[in-house]
């Protein structure tokens, strides 16, 4: 649909903004006629795989986007450790006066430093920061950010709410690879090869086979295969109008470890989509079929439309990498010495040299078309869409390849070879030259609001012969391919019967171009200010107050129901975590007396959901009210949920879903209202540390907590992984599912609301390091018995107890568990 309620889709069309990992890839976006691109400097961004830029590179970087009328956004999308933070603030300082156009950002302390330093900098949040609510992208707004690139489990719908709510501007995902997990809650790369998904160094795991154990048993899970949680690759181009009608301001590209031709046909093709959208021209269903056709030839896991336009199930579990475009089955087979003949018909237009991926018992097999043969076996070059054809490959591949595979289009050659002669587009300038006998030359060059005039040393002659024509003059003028711009448009203001060499009209187009670029890249540029961390306070409420250091850190304990809070405070915990959805259970009539102890003795924080959309959010309002009204506190996982308690005045605790690494964002979740704030647990113990003695406003109303004891949650995810094995019956609500890997690593899955959860396969276990620990300045410690029951969260939290009254203790041997250090002695 082109018509929203009788209004235009777009009255500003919004930006298409393209991946650069490299060099050749940012000029392929400008030849796909991206209106910005992103891009990442040394190590401090989502991308370590990528080639990425040097900071002696910077500058022309973003000159040469700013020559072409493109913007230029830095990434700087991770959480930045205590001894990062300088070298950040030096990027960022050299790109500020280079004159970028925004930092793309997920530490919350340095968004806020930034915006302390650099008011006229756009600050961009990070899909990292888990913004999914009308009420987080409030919160970060009012941290400093002009825009806010929201989770991409948002559908059309709640993406519509938060556009018609907020000034901020809105950017989405709508093309490329899609993170299994919640972008920046995800651990499992972390844990399972420390490589941090956060930190740039996913591994992916979510790319591997698994295979699924319930209640101890293998089980085969109907319509699943061998990569239950790899997903498709997101293409939203059949319904992009129902994205572009909620008003966003950004459609983002996913690419940056893609090649540069992928870059320049998404731009290039969702450019083209949104100009016929806005344009109230609707894309018909063979274009549609054949810009997706491109797009699976330069990348393809299959597509999904992705949670924005509703498809629940967003993964590919048959295969985890790119296997192109489907061509057809192998219906004869004819080996040589040296080849191997293919004989199938096409489903696709092919080529000689096009690439080829062929589905074998041993996987994947790529290969070449070195000839191509026609059904009478004459040697063709091209071959169309419905022709038997015999297709030669190496005999080495053929080795593997029996009648009935499956044989995919997996580099078209042609495609290829026209993206790579594509033409970067210049930036629009008119010319005017104005040229009377007797007078010197004038060239005039206008982009914009910009303008120079370049005036000649050359005297207009009289012709004597053959006078210079106009479209001489033209001709001349419109010769600018050796420069970032493009004539529009060439006026002549000519006197008389003139005669100028032409050589003297290529001269001075060669310097009004090159007078007026570097006008126009002079207007970004800005002074340096070269900040210093050490001469930056930290934006807290109140500094007053020092730390004892001295005081034994207070034990922390989270739980699942009632009854194991009770348990736990019984064992000697000072704060009890429960789930929120658990406070019915509490305040029961029953429990009215042990309640009034566990109160006396020690803290209760009620645990908001992990996840919150604007309808749950608004389900969850009535329940933090409560829980403010009867004396309990909060403890949040989104910044929806920080926004929510901190205008309700509610006392409450950050968790380490935030990825807490610096005490800059510690102090700025303080500032917004949090007593505590828990680090996250990919810190090291001397990152930990760092953090710690550097936090000047921490007193006995300001405390960081770490977690030492239990499993890991490793992600969350809206996709219901565990829905096929209870609809058919492999598994109930109550059974211990286990997603098992190739080497019998086992991972526990839960089904909470339709979400998937999955945890580490080892549990954390701190008990023997216990003086280490306290070393680190931490005020609390937690244990994370969640998913543990009576017995165990009696023992382990008296353990951990007397260990930290200075007692020994040690706990019993716990068959099939295996434990770990966790991050604390490498960190990532």
């Amino acid at each position: 649909m082109i018509l929203k309620n009788d209004k235009k889709v777009c009255d500003v069309p919004p930006e298409v903004l393209a991946p650069a990992g490299d060099l050749d890839a940012l000029i392929g976006a400008i030849k796909g006629g991206a209106d910005a691109v992103y891009f990442g400097v040394t190590d401090l961004n989502a991308r370590k795989g990528a080639k990425n830029f040097s900071m002696e590179d910077l500058e022309d970087t973003i000159d040469m986007l700013h020559s072409h009328g493109v913007k230029a956004f830095l990434a700087l999308n991770i959480p930045i450790k205590q001894k990062e933070l300088q070298h950040a603030l030096d990027v960022v300082d050299k790109a500020y006066s280079f004159g970028v156009d925004a930092i793309i950002l997920q530490d919350l302390g340095l968004l806020r430093i930034l915006h302390e330093i650099y008011p006229d900098l756009a600050l961009h949040a990070s899909t990292q920061m888990t913004v999914h609510s009308m009420k987080g992208v409030d919160f970060v707004a009012n941290e400093g950010a002009v825009r806010v690139i929201v989770s991409r489990e948002l559908t059309v719908k709640e993406i519509t709410g938060i556009v018609e709510h907020s000034d901020t501007e809105i950017e989405i995902f709508v093309h490329g690879a899609l993170c299994y997990s919640y972008s920046g809650k995800c651990l499992f790369s972390s844990f399972m090869s420390d490589r941090s998904a956060n930190r740039g160094a996913c591994a992916q795991p979510c790319r591997r086979p698994y295979n699924f154990v319930v209640n101890g048993r293998n089980v085969n899970v109907k319509g699943v295969g061998r990569f239950p949680i790899s997903c498709a690759e997101l293409c939203t181009l059949s319904e992009l109008d129902e994205i572009v009608g909620t008003g966003l301001r950004s459609l983002k590209i996913e690419g940056r470890m893609k090649k540069p031709e992928y870059v320049t046909e998404s731009a290039s093709v969702y450019k083209r989509a949104v100009e016929a959208i806005c344009n109230e021209e609707k894309l018909d269903d063979a274009e549609i079929e054949a810009f997706e056709k491109d797009l699976a030839q330069m990348f393809y896991r299959g597509f999904t439309k992705g949670f924005v336009l509703g498809e629940r199930d967003v993964v590919h579990s048959k295969y985890s990498s790119s296997y192109g475009v489907y061509l057809g089955k192998i219906k004869e087979i004819s080996t040589y010495k040296y080849t191997t003949n293919l004989t199938l018909t096409l489903k696709e237009d092919i080529q000689v040299k096009d690439g080829v991926g062929i589905h074998t018992k041993a996987g994947v097999l790529g290969s070449a078309i070195n000839k191509l043969l026609d059904a009478n076996e004459n040697e063709i070059k091209t071959a169309k869409k419905g022709e038997k054809v015999i297709i030669e490959i190496s005999s080495k591949t053929g080795k593997a390849v029996v009648r009935g595979n499956e044989v995919y289009l997996t580099t078209d050659q042609m495609l290829l070879e026209s993206l790579q002669r594509t033409k970067a587009k210049g930036l629009p300038v008119s010319i005017e030259v104005t040229a009377e006998v007797g007078e010197r030359l004038k060239v005039s060059m206008t982009s914009g609001e910009m303008s120079v005039d370049v005036i000649d040393e050359f005297e207009v002659q009289e012709a004597k012969k053959a006078p210079t024509s106009e479209e001489q003059i033209v001709s001349a003028m419109e010769k600018l391919g050796d420069t970032s711009f493009s004539a529009s448009s060439v006026d002549l203001k000519i006197n008389g019967n003139i005669f100028i060499p032409i050589g003297v009209l290529s001269g001075a187009r060669r310097e009004a171009a090159e007078n007026l670029l570097e006008k126009i890249l002079a207007q970004y540029m800005k002074e340096e200010k070269h900040p210093q961390l050490s001469e930056i306070s930290h934006f807290c409420v109140d500094d007053s107050v020092s730390k004892d250091e001295t005081q034994t850190p207070l034990l922390s304990v989270e739980v699942k129901n009632a009854g194991t809070l009770f348990d736990a405070v019984d064992m000697g915990a000072d704060i009890v975590y429960l789930p929120i959805r658990k406070l019915h259970e509490l305040m029961l009539e029953e429990n009215a007396g042990k309640l009034d102890d566990a109160r006396s003795n020690s803290e209760i924080v009620l645990m908001a959901p992990r996840i919150s959309h604007e309808a749950e959010l608004m389900e969850l309002l009535p329940l933090m009210e409560k829980a403010k009204d009867d004396g309990f506190h909060i403890a949040c996982y989104t910044l929806g949920q920080v926004e929510v308690a901190k205008q309700l005045g509610v006392p409450f605790v950050v968790q380490k879903e935030f990825n807490t690494f610096n005490s800059y964002t510690a102090d700025e979740f303080y500032r917004a209202g949090a007593y505590r704030v828990t680090l996250s647990t990919e810190l090291n113990l001397d990152e930990i540390s760092d953090a710690c003695d550097d936090i000047s406003c921490r007193g006995k109303e300001h405390q960081l907590e770490i977690v030492v004891h239990g499993r890991e949650l490793m992600l969350i995810t809206e996709h219901d992984l565990l829905k096929p094995l209870l609809e058919q019956g492999s598994a109930t609500a109550s059974s211990e599912v286990l997603m098992v890997d190739s080497k019998s690593v086992e991972y526990p899955v839960k089904r909470v609301d339709e979400r998937t959860l999955i945890y580490d396969s080892k549990v954390l276990d701190m008990l023997d390091k216990i003086d280490e620990l306290k070393k680190c300045g931490a005020d609390v410690m937690r244990l994370d018995l969640s998913l543990y029951g009576k017995r165990d969260v009696k023992e382990i939290t008296s353990a951990y107890r007397r260990m930290l009254d200075g007692k020994p203790a040690e706990l019993r041997p716990r068959r099939g568990v295996k434990f770990s250090r966790g991050h604390y002695f490498k960190g990532i």
